[in-house]
């Protein structure tokens, strides 16, 4: 005996699969989707995304080197070598006049 279609079960089907899916099926997102496709999907989006992201970071790297001549970083290297210097040349200086300081408080 052939089993009858009733109307509805189309239906039916449709929302047990969909049942299946919210179920038993993490990382499924379309009814009749393995699970290793969809895993398969993610880890080809995540590269995709990766590389992007890569090719982006190049860019802006490329972009910020094209931006700084070479003239401006040498005339920044000098002025902060010349602040190194000027710390180091005064800083005994410093140190003195601090001691000379803490033994005059301590005199008060």
């Amino acid at each position: 005996m052939a089993n009858k279609m009733r109307p509805g079960s189309q239906r039916n089907v449709v929302g047990q699969e969909a049942a299946n899916l919210r179920r038993g099926a993490p990382g499924k997102r379309f009814i009749g989707e393995r699970a290793a496709q969809a895993r398969e999907a993610k880890q080809e989006e995540l590269a995709k995304v990766t590389q992007l992201a890569g090719e982006a970071a190049e860019a802006r790297r490329r972009e910020e080197l094209a931006d700084e001549s070479v003239v401006g970083i040498l005339v920044g290297l000098a002025v902060e070598s010349y602040r190194l210097a000027r710390a180091f040349a005064l800083a005994p200086f410093r140190i003195v006049d601090a001691v000379r300081r803490t033994r005059a408080e301590a005199r008060a």
